[in-house]
């Protein structure tokens, strides 16, 4: 397993947020405890996990480069990113959105109490099928344009599939979050 190292922009990164980051994250929240309750090296090997997840996704805007710590090196990870604007606050290469911290952190604790199933959709996740008929088995879902609330395409990433709230948190720095995608949750039987 790599070492924990968030550094912003590194060649060698592996969290897009410190333990110090999360740890502010949650301050004050209802999860406070369950993140507080979890050991330094739970907290990282969480960070990292939440991290890795949220590569599989594609960003606005352009991967910034060089890395930060080697001007040979491209660095590790998508974000710190440029060209790109959410809310009318523009990327830059020396800032990480406040959605992806909070992505990064909300995600990670959430990987670590409650780790993804193989072929389960987003838990505690409803409404996102608007039609189902059993006759000749046919399915409707909502559409992201549609106003519905937050759904995740079968062709979008897992996590996404998984932890649709992200799509949510990340707004429009993720592409997949923009719409460009139709979104639906898979249904349990």
């Amino acid at each position: 397993m790599p070492a924990f190292d968030p550094a912003l922009g590194s060649s060698t990164a592996t969290s897009y947020i410190s333990v110090a980051q999360a740890d502010d994250y949650y301050l004050g929240t209802l999860n406070e405890a369950a993140w507080t309750a979890l050991s330094e090296a739970e907290k990282e090997a969480a960070l990292m996990a939440a991290t890795q997840a949220l590569e599989t996704l594609t960003y606005a805007g352009i991967r910034c480069t060089p890395s930060t710590d080697d001007p040979l090196a491209q660095q590790a990870l998508q974000w710190p990113r440029s060209n790109a604007t959410c809310k009318g606050i523009e990327a830059v290469c020396t800032m990480l959105p406040s959605e992806l911290i909070g992505a990064t952190a909300s995600l990670a604790l959430n990987l670590h109490t409650s780790p993804p199933t193989p072929g389960a959709g987003s838990s505690g996740s409803t409404g996102a099928v608007k039609r189902q008929k059993l006759g000749d088995l046919e399915q409707e879902f909502y559409d992201v344009r549609e106003g519905a609330s937050t759904k995740v395409d079968a062709s979008a990433p897992l996590i996404l599939q998984q932890y649709s709230y992200l799509v949510d948190l990340l707004g429009c720095w993720s592409e997949t979050a923009t719409g460009s995608s139709r979104v639906a949750l898979r249904v349990r039987s």
